[in-house]
């Protein structure tokens, strides 16, 4: 499974880029929207989160700018009907932040926004991703302790967008000093940065 990829970036177009490893080779990525506009320009260093889908008569890899966006991007595929045409049609109009609080709000209607993606599809996105995220957040409270307020959520999807994973936010939750949102931010990026380090 290619996971990752890191090197030059060779071309890039709407919903698509090449990247060249050092190695020498040249992969052809297809991409969402929102990791489309964080691109360097073309001849410079980036990587990407990735996911290959293997098919029998092709194999597909997707990239994606931070590991929250590959986490959904997965999340949309595993909902019955929604392709991989469907999950980057979704994730291009609303992007992860959108895209969640639709979900979260019952707003199913955002998402027939999408090109291709009708009410019925747009309604099952909705349940089974809430249901979805909710549950891993329930796991997250469960992991770190009392469950977060309004606050502490905006600290989580922050940290959640930078790429670190929910095991690792959990562990530095219970232990940060009470104060505004930037003040936790910074406090939690320090935090995980020396657990890295260690």
């Amino acid at each position: 499974m290619i996971v990752e990829i890191e090197g030059t970036l060779r071309s890039k177009s709407h919903g698509y880029v090449v990247i060249q490893t050092p190695g020498g080779l040249a992969y052809g990525v297809e991409i969402p929207r929102e990791t489309e506009e964080v691109l360097p320009a073309v001849g410079e260093s980036v990587r990407l989160f990735t996911h290959l889908l293997i098919r029998e008569d092709q194999w597909r890899l997707m990239g994606f700018a931070t590991e929250a966006e590959r986490r959904v991007f997965l999340d949309l595929m595993a909902v019955n009907g929604v392709g991989v045409k469907g999950a980057l049609a979704v994730m291009s109009q609303l992007g992860v932040a959108a895209l969640r609080r639709a979900v979260e709000s019952g707003n199913w209607k955002a998402i027939t926004e999408a090109p291709g993606i009708g009410a019925k599809i747009a309604q099952r996105i909705q349940l089974e991703l809430q249901g979805r995220w909710a549950a891993g957040k329930e796991a997250l409270a469960d992991a770190a302790g009392p469950a977060p307020g309004a606050a502490e959520d905006e600290v989580v999807l922050a940290l959640e967008a930078l790429g670190y994973q929910a095991r690792e936010v959990a562990g530095v939750l219970g232990r940060l000093p009470a104060g505004p949102p930037e003040e936790r931010l910074r406090a939690a990026l320090r935090a995980l940065d020396r657990g890295r380090a260690g």
